[in-house]
């Protein structure tokens, strides 16, 4: 398993690294990829941003992938690219018109 970490703006300005420290509002996910043989991408997500639709599909997903045990951060199954578009069409579903 590749653990790798992206910058995903739409997430936070910086993915977590290993030093532990999450900001307020935010919760550590790790992005699971499985057609690189399990590569993982470390991303911040604003814990307001999980209340979203089609944020509830992705943990959905994790759920279903990986079960409620989970143990440590949570883990989704989606590459990077997928959840940063899936973060951007929440965040534009909120946006005033």
């Amino acid at each position: 398993m590749k653990a790798s970490s992206k910058t995903l703006p739409s997430c936070v300005p910086s993915v977590f690294h290993d030093d532990k420290r999450i900001p307020k509002g935010y919760l550590p996910i790790v992005l699971v990829r499985d057609d690189e043989g399990g590569a993982e991408t470390r991303v911040l997500v604003r814990v307001k941003d999980l209340k979203e639709p089609c944020m509830d599909a992705l943990l959905e997903m994790a759920e279903e992938q990986f079960g409620y045990g989970q143990q440590g951060v949570l883990r989704v199954p989606c590459d990077a690219q997928r959840f940063e578009h899936v973060v951007n069409m929440a965040r534009k579903s909120k946006a005033p018109r």
